[in-house]
């Protein structure tokens, strides 16, 4: 069902710069191994719904697990800010005013209380594209609510990022860089992202799951996960296996469960509320979102293969700090502070 696409243009702005009630997003999110910090950048358009202005955002925050140096700044501009949509502007895919992204840089600056976050960045391009969303439903989602695409779900990075005074190298720690659209958020969600595994250096998991509404009633949790795992690909967003996973997520945790025909996994993500940043989204129609989010988080897996019809217990994987965990509803967390 085409959990992984090799287009080459899964990054391309999909914004015809006239349609009303669209957004689109670009992040990053990566962890830098010698200070533990989470880095998150992102790049946003919003074209609301009747006649408010449309606008962009720059957002940049760091995450330090010792609370000395934590960050979280964004600059809005007008469309006029915004840079080519042919996806050849200098190589930028997206430009907002002197920042931008192409297929493997990352460029920006952004100051708050007199403190500058920048960022000059390489990453190497991933030869295949993870997509979130089974194949079958991907327009479908697009049209009543947004999808979600990884360009790059785990490559190297290489560059620099500067708070103040002080500047951290990246030299091949990796991180994630996504792409999203659509019509809105999701009613709710939860999201978790990890490339840095203790003892198993090549894993990689990327899961998400949300809550929408067909016309005021609501719908059931849909769950979709991967995990790349000592070679191969666990996929458990064909929607056979989507519809059977499960999740249960309430702020600051996530514990999920999903099989497939060969193997099952079972886990939890975690942040502790003091590692959490709180941000007020608005979609295109005008209503809130409120996403809580840590790029220091914890994740656990048990990973489970089925041998002779049943499920025998094939391995562990433990990240600290080192996992990416989102949160997001439409009323505000209580338990963090909104910074913006």
């Amino acid at each position: 069902m085409g959990t992984f696409t090799s287009e080459g243009t899964e990054n391309r702005m999909r914004w015809d710069r006239r349609r009303r009630g669209f957004m689109e997003v670009w992040y990053a999110t990566l962890n830098h191994r010698a200070s533990g910090r989470g880095i998150w950048m992102r790049y946003t358009l919003t074209s609301p719904e009747a006649d408010r202005p449309g606008y962009c955002e720059l957002w940049g925050f760091v995450f330090d697990p010792d609370r000395k140096a934590n960050f979280a700044a964004k600059q809005r501009y007008t469309m006029d800010a915004l840079g080519s949509s042919n996806g050849r502007d200098d190589g930028a895919l997206v430009r907002i005013g002197d920042a931008w992204l192409s297929e493997n840089h990352l460029e920006g600056a952004l100051e708050r209380d007199g403190v500058e976050m920048s960022w000059s960045l390489d990453h190497e391009v991933a030869d295949r594209c993870f997509q979130h969303i089974p194949e079958s439903l991907r327009d479908r989602i697009e049209g009543r609510v947004s999808t979600v695409c990884s360009p790059n779900l785990s490559v190297p990075f290489f560059g620099t990022v500067r708070i103040g005074s002080e500047e951290l190298t990246f030299d091949g720690e990796l991180g994630c860089q996504s792409h999203r659209w659509g019509r809105k958020h999701s009613t709710t969600w939860t999201w978790a992202h990890c490339s840095t595994f203790e003892d198993e250096r090549d894993a990689v998991f990327e899961g998400l799951a949300a809550k929408t509404s067909v016309g005021p009633i609501p719908a059931p949790t849909t769950t979709l996960l991967y995990l790349r795992y000592r070679g191969e690909d666990l996929a458990f967003n064909d929607l056979k296996w989507a519809l059977r996973a499960r999740s249960r997520y309430e702020m600051p945790t996530w514990a999920f469960t999903a099989h497939n025909d060969d193997w099952k996994i079972a886990g939890a993500a975690r942040a502790t509320t003091d590692r959490l940043v709180q941000v007020e989204y608005a979609d295109p129609d005008g209503s809130p979102r409120f996403c809580a989010n840590s790029e220091i988080a914890d994740l656990a897996i048990e990973i489970y293969r089925k041998e002779l019809r049943r499920w025998r217990h094939h391995g562990s994987l433990t990240s600290l700090r080192n996992a990416h965990l989102e949160f997001g509803q439409p009323e505000p967390f209580p338990e963090v502070p909104v910074s913006f």
